[in-house]
């Protein structure tokens, strides 16, 4: 994998650049080589430490419950000390719930419930009509 990640020649603007590490934002290969790389990583976490009470990730979103809070900076704590360019941040439960991506988790005593979430900048559109993009693809967004 390191050789289709590391000194990638491409050009924009008419322009040579060098991708150094990682793979280009926008790139097809990103989410899966992304999906590769964390997993390889969270297998030695699983060696090393308590594995969680529920454990779920898409690419590297992960959605953990520990039984306390030690536990869980640990866990973390391993997580990052992996590989240089991981760095996971955590975010507790407010009020019993947690948004997840676009799902909003809520425990009631040993149960999950789950809604769909919307951040609060959720406006429900798609594009903005005055953005940069050809007005061909904002009137068909409208058609459907």
């Amino acid at each position: 994998m390191q050789l289709a990640t590391s000194s990638m020649e491409f050009s924009f603007n008419n322009n040579m650049y060098r991708q150094i590490d990682g793979v280009a934002l926008g790139s097809p290969l990103g989410p899966a080589l992304a999906n590769i790389f964390v997993g390889h990583q969270e297998q030695k976490v699983f060696n090393v430490v308590n594995r969680p009470l529920a454990y779920f990730r898409y690419v590297d979103d992960t959605f953990a419950v520990f039984n306390n809070e030690d536990d869980c900076n640990a866990f973390l704590s391993h997580l990052n000390s992996l590989h240089h360019s991981l760095r996971f941040t955590h975010e507790k439960e407010s009020n019993h719930s947690l948004p997840f991506l676009d799902v909003l988790v809520e425990r009631r005593d040993s149960e999950f419930s789950t809604s769909v979430y919307r951040k609060p900048t959720f406006t429900g559109q798609y594009l903005r009509w005055n953005s940069f993009s050809p007005h061909k693809r904002k009137i068909n967004l409208t058609i459907g």
